[in-house]
């Protein structure tokens, strides 16, 4: 299964990219009531952040990753990844 990821540059980051996509969604995720394995996550790194956006994504907020040209991935390592929107016990049972 394929995730997506975005990767937002740290100009686009101080102009609040990262908070206005994080809003965006939380309405998605509200919208699927929560699904378990739908998650967001980012990585930071030399002021640029890449979000991670769980393989159901697409199923449930295929608008957005459309709309924010995101890009089919591979699994991102746990290492240095932060859960932004989703369960905590995400983890456990990653896609």
């Amino acid at each position: 299964m394929n995730w997506y990821c975005l990767t937002l540059t740290a100009e686009q980051v101080a102009q609040g990219k990262l908070e206005e996509c994080k809003e965006a969604f939380e309405g998605a995720f509200a919208a699927a009531k929560g699904p378990r394995t739908m998650a967001l996550f980012k990585r930071e790194m030399d002021g640029v952040v890449t979000l991670f956006f769980t393989p159901i994504c697409r199923d449930h907020a295929a608008d957005l990753l459309a709309a924010w040209g995101c890009a089919s991935c591979e699994r991102p390592s746990l290492i240095d990844l932060h859960l932004v929107v989703g369960h905590h016990e995400i983890t456990y049972y990653m896609p």
